[in-house]
């Protein structure tokens, strides 16, 4: 999987595909108390963690959620904070701390109404200067902090009323609102506090359905449930957050029942699931799109019967059942099923090796010497043969089992194939050089999706050379549809089109899998962007 920040063609609102490095810091020093919690140094949290959820995170550098860069400890404290706007499970723009909103009618802004009865922590109302404070922020905050894409999208945000703002998008683009899904912290708790070693950011002020109650350095914090909150009270009294290594560490401690939640991959996840019948597993969008891409500089491959032969022969039950140990989602299209844009009517290419081989002899391709490899007469008189090379990346076990079992199939049907397995370093060079004819690859793909970067002419992740007017202009539309019902259409409109002309062909959008103990009960539905949404109706049952 190749992941780099992206440019080009409308370059801020292209998918952002990113790896994060994530930089861990113990904090240090006395004791500090404000409100309802406190922070401490070098003893244990007095906590219920035996009777109470126990999650995990890494040690934070900031309880700031909009200065935090590690993934583990954004997960925890999205328990404490809601963001502007949520997002459904399916992706779409919903709730948070939004009542509201109109998109204006050239797609450029957004007037947003705030729910007036949202109260923090401290038992102040959420107003829109906490709102307009949070953008601020994330415009100061480092470059690899959990949010700081949002710029990317937005160019600013201003105070209309007491609960109103309006958000300015630097450009017209369908999925803008997707990019609102950030934290709204208090602007009197934080103001003039924001940097990373100020007092503020290690006493968190929330307005979600948990709270702080003590944080023990490096150790552990302890949430209890936030009186605060209007929503639905949490079930769970308590929880108990370890502070841990590495997740590695999660894994032994997982194991040992000294977690009650992990998440892990389809591999990972069997092994427990197997090992314990009580244990759950709970599969969500990991957002990581596997494909099999053709490279267009070869002529070969400008056949689309080539295109379609090669579909044809995709084992995806296979892949389903053995690859992804049915952690998965097929996938006809390069949209995640899990989402509300995913079009369905779409050609599937189900699984036919009579086909193939029907697509094959009508594009001219016949074993004339009877060696088991197809031939066709170029128009200069010689004969080429249909061999070819596919590109996999050796570390990434389960596309080395895709390209192996991809050789068998396309050799039977008359390819002769050699797999070029590479390290990673090699194969993204590779994949980005265009030096393949196949590559089993993979994106991982950005919650804002934009399909633009991987199809258009010149597109900056466009490494297999497509180029079709057609599928440009339905690119721009996809891009520049206004309201859901434009926007439903234009990406329906494309994925269809997609779907034909196969630049690539689709294979699934991987899952992962929140496990729980078998303490753990109630509704249980994680999403890509929040593993823990609707913990409120979690419930646990006595340990020990």
């Amino acid at each position: 999987m190749v992941c780099k920040e992206e440019n080009g063609m409308k370059k801020r609102i292209w998918a952002l595909a990113l790896t994060a490095v994530f930089l861990l810091t113990a904090c240090s020093g006395g004791e500090s108390t404000t409100g309802d919690f406190s922070v401490t140094a070098g003893e244990d949290a007095q906590t219920a963690a035996a009777s109470g959820l126990t999650l995990s995170m890494r040690v934070p550098e900031t309880l700031n959620p909009l200065r935090n860069r590690d993934e583990s400890v954004d997960r925890i404290l999205k328990l404490m904070f809601l963001p502007f706007i949520g997002q459904g499970e399916n992706g779409k723009p919903e709730g948070g701390v939004a009542e509201n909103w109109t998109l204006s009618a050239d797609g450029m802004s957004l007037a947003v109404n705030l729910k007036q009865n949202i109260k923090w922590t401290d038992g102040t109302s959420l107003t829109a200067d906490d709102v307009v404070f949070s953008y601020d922020t994330i415009v100061g905050s480092e470059e690899d902090a959990v949010y700081k894409n949002v710029t990317n999208y937005v160019a600013s945000c201003t105070k209309t009323g007491t609960y109103s703002v309006t958000v300015n998008f630097r450009e017209a683009f369908s999925n803008n609102i997707s990019a609102l899904y950030f934290p709204i912290i208090p602007a009197a708790h934080y103001q003039g506090q924001t940097e990373m070693d100020s007092a503020a950011n290690m006493n968190p002020v929330g307005n979600a359905p948990y709270r702080m109650e003590s944080y023990t350095m490096a150790s552990s914090m302890v949430l209890v449930p936030n009186e605060s909150y209007s929503g639905t009270v949490p079930n769970i009294s308590t929880i108990t957050v370890k502070i841990t290594g590495s997740a590695d560490t999660d894994d032994y401690s997982f194991s040992q029942g000294i977690l009650d939640t992990m998440v892990t991959d389809s591999t990972s996840a069997g092994r427990y699931l197997a090992a314990d019948d009580k244990m759950k597993g709970t599969a969500f969008d990991a957002g990581v799109y596997d494909f099999i891409g053709f490279n267009f500089g070869r002529d070969l491959f400008q056949d689309k019967n080539l295109r379609q032969a090669v579909a044809y022969v995709v084992p995806k039950d296979y892949i389903y059942e053995s690859v992804y140990l049915k952690y998965a989602e097929m996938s006809n299209t390069p949209v995640s099923p899990a989402s509300w844009l995913y079009e369905e009517n779409v050609a599937p290419y189900n699984y036919d090796a009579s086909m193939a081989s029907t697509l094959l002899k009508n594009a001219g391709w016949a074993d004339s010497n009877n060696d088991g490899v197809l031939e066709k007469e170029k128009e200069n008189g010689t004969k080429e043969e249909l061999r070819i090379t596919m590109l996999v990346n050796k570390e990434n076990t389960a596309r080395n089992q895709i390209a192996s079992r991809m050789e068998e199939e396309l050799e039977a049907i008359g390819f002769e194939v050699t797999i070029d397995a590479q390290p990673y370093d090699v194969y993204s060079e590779k994949f980005a050089t265009g030096d393949f004819d196949l590559v089993v690859g993979g994106w991982k793909m950005s919650e804002v999706l934009n399909l633009a970067p991987f199809f258009v002419t010149d597109g900056d992740y466009n490494y297999i050379g497509y180029s079709n007017e057609e599928v440009d202009q339905l690119l721009q539309t996809a891009n520049s549809a206004i309201g859901e019902g434009q926007t439903l259409l234009a990406y329906s409109n494309l994925q269809k089109k997609l779907a034909e002309e196969l630049p690539y062909v689709s294979i699934a959008y991987r899952q992962d899998v929140l496990l729980t103990s078998s303490y753990v009960g109630g509704e249980i539905h994680p999403t890509r962007i929040n593993v823990f949404d609707g913990i409120e109706y979690w419930t646990l049952q006595q340990k020990g």
